[in-house]
Parts: C-alpha cells; structure tokens; sequence
C-alpha cells in the first residue's frame, strides 16, 4: 500500500532483538542478529474511518505498515516468514538493503484453538525490485495499490486483501495473458469476490508449477484442461 495519508504517519523504530524470542534455535537467533539491521513502523491505519472488522475468524482493527533493512535482500523470504507470523494484524513489510527491496503481504486468520495466535493462510511478496533504476512492477504497484485508488472501504480486511490480491496479480503477470485486466475488473467491492477470486488464482499458479514437473502424456494433458477452465473462468 502506497501513499498513506500523513493522519495515518508513524515513525517508531523497533529493537532488532524483537524479533528474537526465547524458544528460537541459536542459528536462527544468529541469523536475525546479522541479517536484520534496522526496523520501524512507519504507518498505521487505526481508528473507524475505515471500519475494523472483529470476529470469530478475524480481529482486524489496524492495518500497520513496517521498513526492515536488511544485510542482503535474499534474506527477505526468511523474515517475510518470521514476522508476519510474529504481527497479528494485517500488515505490509518493506524489506530493503542497498539496492533491491521486496514487499510482503498476508492473509491472515485468528487460529481457532488459540485466539491469541494467528495461522498465515497465505503470503504475497513481490519479485525484488531495483532501488536504483525503474522497474515496471514497482510503479504498476505504486499506481494500483496506492491507497486512493483502493476501491473497497467496506471494513480494513476488505482494504488490505483488496492490495493484497492485486499485489499477487502484479507480481505473478506470467499466470496468463491479460491477467492485469482483473486490477480493473469489478471483484473489488466485495471481500467473498475478492477471496474466490484470490482462491482460483492461487489453484492457477499451483497447476501451473505441477504441469512444469509432470511427464506423463495423460497427466499433462488432465492439467492442460483444468487450467483452460480455470483461465475462461477469470476471464469471465
């Protein structure tokens, strides 16, 4: 999410070491001491301007957004993992360090055994992008996830999931042609569109990898036909 309103500015530098908890292995203690150089929250869409959504799957009432630097961008995916498990509420992570950054997203729900814990049902990061030269799924995501061009106001899951899923569509562009004409289509007023929408895109990009490691003549072609039907699906 891009171009936050200043209501909503934060800038509280967070101790690395807060990312370490006490049942942590050494080596992934180590990690986060050498990897993770600096933290901070810099925005948080709190109050009911936007309405929080809390329920027996969901205690959404603040959306946060976070800039972690890092030793080394390749680092992104262990920390995408480690601290969107460790913030229960939505948020959108920054990961940087000199010259590439990655952003990360995820869908999120309360766990139903422990409501104090959340269980990751999903997780979008973008591909790594240059800081130093244009690249087109960096200004694809400024244009479409800015958050006057976020369409579903309805409560602050709607919002997040709505940047959420686009994210995924500017960053997985491969999955079919004409793919991005779905940032301009009409799911985007109701979360059970968006959510089904999101759900058929991931089977996609799952049929899609499975079909790259199948051999069998029958096979390929069983998920030939699952993806053609999935693709006229979206396209509708």
């Amino acid at each position: 999410m891009f171009d936050i309103p200043s209501r909503y500015a934060a800038d509280n530098p967070i101790e690395p070491k807060t990312f370490i908890a006490k049942n942590m292995k050494k080596p992934e203690k180590d990690r986060i001491r050498e990897s993770l150089l600096s933290a901070r929250l810099v925005w948080q869409i709190a109050g009911e301007e936007i309405p929080s959504l809390i329920n027996a799957d969901y205690n959404c009432s603040v959306i946060m957004g976070f800039e972690i630097k890092l030793k080394a961008i390749k680092d992104s995916a262990f920390f995408a993992e480690l601290v969107q498990h460790m913030v229960k509420a939505p948020c959108v992570i920054r990961f940087y360090d000199h010259a590439e950054e990655v952003y990360s997203f995820a869908h999120k729900r309360l766990s139903h055994t422990d409501a104090t814990q959340v269980v990751v049902e999903n997780r979008v990061e973008t591909p790594t992008m240059s800081l130093a030269f244009p690249d087109k799924i960096a200004e694809k995501l400024k244009r479409h996830l800015a958050f006057g061009a976020l369409l579903n106001r309805s409560d602050k899951l709607s919002l997040y999931l709505e940047a959420t899923v686009k994210a995924f569509i500017i960053s997985n562009s491969y999955l079919y042609s004409g793919v991005e004409t779905l940032l301009d289509g009409k799911a985007w007023y109701n979360r059970a569109d968006i959510m089904a929408l999101f759900g058929a895109l991931l089977e996609l990009q799952r049929l899609n990898v499975e079909l790259k490691s199948e051999k069998l003549p029958g096979e390929r072609a069983r998920l030939n036909g699952e993806i053609k039907r999935l693709m006229e699906g979206l396209k509708r």
